[in-house]
């Protein structure tokens, strides 16, 4: 693992798509079926510079399926065969002939959700990835199910506290994923504390969910983002890559131009609506 050199450059209008699509929090989980596993990708280094993520069944030619995410960013789900895959992280917009910053093998299994996190705690300060899974079983009833990534590396470690002193994470360190634990259903008012540094924050918090709470750096404070663990959709779309388990390639545009059409295309409406109008 190699650490980025590139310049800091802005995250870009698919990164605040990424943003838009996987922090919105969602009311029901799903899970992958038979045949099946999901697969995120979020990218949680504070100082690192945007980057291209690539991905690959083992042994196969990489290709790009993420462009320009930025600290923060977390992919929705895509689902691929199960087996073995190469993912890889350049700086945006570097040649994919270049020496990848991070390049982890990962292991995906039927029926199973992962979210792989990209931390800046490696050998020498490089990237380290850290492939998890994600629970998707429902919790118990009248009760969602919460979990803390611990995603702010300059303050560090975090604690978050609930409503009466109920504890929901304890000095977590840089880098660390909690286990998670079920909260009753309502809006939680949190308070985050790292050293002298204090923040407070909400979650809201749905019967049968399952959610990841996010924290990373917010200039001098820290600021929570929760991403649904799961998905509305039963079926994500599908990796415009080579699949595992002797699966066929794709030449379809890749998941993330299918997710990314109703924000850009907002976006575009918006940026015609302020033209003036003679000039429509």
């Amino acid at each position: 693992m190699r650490p980025l050199t590139a310049l800091l450059r802005p995250a870009g209008v698919l990164a605040a798509a990424l943003l838009l699509l996987g922090g919105v929090p969602l009311t029901a989980n799903a899970a992958p079926g038979p045949g099946v596993g999901w697969i995120r990708v979020g990218h949680l280094s504070p100082k690192v510079p945007p980057v291209d993520v690539y991905f690959a069944a083992f042994g196969k030619p990489e290709k790009v399926v993420v462009r320009k995410a930025g600290y923060g960013a977390v992919t929705p789900y895509s689902s691929v065969a199960p087996g073995a895959y190469t993912v890889s992280m350049r700086p945006a917009d570097a040649a994919a002939s270049s020496p990848p910053a991070l390049s982890a093998t990962i292991e995906i299994k039927e029926a199973s959700a992962y979210s792989l996190l990209v931390f800046a705690n490696g050998p020498g300060g490089g990237l380290k990835g850290d492939l998890v899974q994600d629970d998707l079983t429902a919790p118990a009833a009248g009760s969602g199910r919460v979990r803390v990534v611990q995603g702010s590396a300059a303050l560090t470690p975090v604690s978050i506290a609930g409503p009466d002193g109920k504890t929901v994470a304890s000095e977590a360190a840089y880098g660390v994923t909690t286990p998670y634990i079920d909260l009753p259903e309502g809006r939680w008012p949190l308070k985050l504390t790292s050293n002298s540094a204090t923040s407070e924050s909400t979650v809201d918090v749905k019967a049968g969910s399952t959610t990841s709470l996010l924290v990373t750096e917010n200039g001098t404070g820290l600021k929570t983002q929760p991403i649904a663990d799961g998905a509305t959709l039963p079926d994500p779309p599908k990796l415009g890559v080579e699949t595992g388990g002797g699966g066929t390639s794709s030449d379809s545009l890749p998941w993330w131009a299918f997710a990314a059409l109703p924000v850009l295309a907002a976006l575009a409406l918006l940026a015609i609506r302020r033209r003036p109008a003679h000039d429509r």
